[in-house]
């Protein structure tokens, strides 16, 4: 299980780090979508505040600019953006105040205000609102419509914003595949804890636009520490009520104890992507059966079910061929590295047991994976 844990570490370090460099104005996106180190958004910074001091029309500058702060400021070096600010680097509350000026009552401004971290969230509904009445369905709006969705338990309206992003092809195919992957390998009426963007959006879109595996809880851990999302979940499904006596306690690792502490008729499951600090107080009872882990009090062959999850479950074709032309494409790939401690843990089962064919097959498969999200240095692993 450390072994496995390493790679994860490894994946999360890669998503930050590229070797892109440019100059011209490109479409910034999210970290969930694209991923650049900080002189990439640097230079895009400066090239969107030049495109707006030359007076273009386009509105969407404004939120390229602006996100081109927010990945440089929160994702990558905070003390380097701050260091130069003044030009192209301002704090978002002063680029919102200039595109008030510039772009008044339009949708890119509305979506500045939605990622304005000092409103409230009655503001942001405010604005959210605002934003969809000009542009219902766009897909900057997804992850915000479903998380309102989801804080009200809005189920109608839920399902029919799930399905519009289904729709869209926004959300690139190895992301719902490996949603798919892994909510196919949990239990009957399963608890699958789950924390991150790439993690969770999947899930809830196929659980809503395609019926997969409803009967599967998928609980974002951190969302949980909000207590209008957390008290409705539990309370619909059965689970005792959390209460937290200050905020210190708001804390993941809080989440996760109660749930192993008081839920005794649903399997618990979390995610292999998932930070290992969640459940470390319980590690030893977490067992690797694919795309998560499986907490139980006893021991039994967790193996056996890993290798049926990857032989009979798993959807892996799309590792092998791809014939998508996305913009998310290196978010794709590196969501593909959290097979890595999967296939490792199967390919040593191979070898030990002789079975040395199906052992290079899967090598292969794993060699290609990597390469593509240029992490080959994980192979070293496989080095037996």
């Amino acid at each position: 299980m450390k072994t496995a844990r390493k790679i994860i570490a490894v994946l999360i370090l890669s998503m930050y780090t590229t070797y892109c460099w440019s100059q011209k104005p490109e479409p910034v996106y999210s970290i969930i979508r694209q991923i650049h180190d900080f002189g990439w958004y640097e230079q895009q910074a400066k090239a969107w505040k030049h495109e707006i001091d030359r007076g273009t029309k386009d509105k969407i500058a404004w939120v390229y600019w602006f996100k081109a702060n927010r990945m440089a400021e929160i994702f990558c070096d905070h003390k380097e953006w701050e260091n130069k600010k003044g030009t192209y680097f301002l704090d978002q509350s002063d680029i919102i105040k200039l595109a008030e000026k510039a772009i008044p009552n339009s949708f890119e401004l509305y979506f500045l205000k939605i990622n304005d971290d000092k409103g409230g969230a009655a503001e942001g509904d405010e604005y959210i609102a605002k934003a969809q009445a000009l542009k219902p369905y766009d897909n900057l709006l997804f992850p915000w419509l479903v998380n309102r969705d989801i804080f009200r338990n809005d189920k109608a309206d839920l399902q029919l914003t799930c399905q519009k992003w289904f729709d869209s092809n926004e959300m690139p195919q190895e992301l719902l595949i490996t949603a798919y992957n892994n909510l196919i390998s949990l239990d009957p009426n399963a608890i699958l804890l789950v924390n991150g963007d790439n993690d969770t959006y999947p899930a809830w879109v196929l659980q809503n636009a395609k019926k997969v595996r409803p009967d599967v809880l998928v609980l974002n851990v951190s969302l949980s520490i909000n207590d209008s999302y957390r008290e409705w979940v539990f309370k619909e499904n059965g689970i005792p009520p959390l209460t937290f006596k200050d905020g210190s306690e708001r804390q993941s690792e809080n989440i996760v104890k109660h749930l192993i502490e008081n839920v005794h008729n649903r399997p618990i499951y979390i995610s292999s992507f998932a930070p290992s600090d969640f459940y470390k107080a319980y590690s030893d009872k977490f067992y690797l059966i694919g795309l998560s882990y499986k907490y139980s009090e006893k021991s039994f062959d967790n193996l056996a079910v890993l290798r049926n999850n990857v032989e009979n479950k798993y959807l892996l074709d799309f590792m092998k061929q791809n014939f998508c032309n996305h913009y998310a494409q290196t978010a794709g790939d590196q969501i593909s590295v959290g097979y890595i401690p999967v296939f490792l843990k199967l390919y040593e089962h191979y070898l030990q047991s002789g079975e040395l064919q199906k052992a290079e097959k899967l090598k292969s498969l794993a060699e290609t994976v990597t390469l593509k999200a240029g992490v080959s240095d994980l192979m070293k692993y496989f080095e037996k």
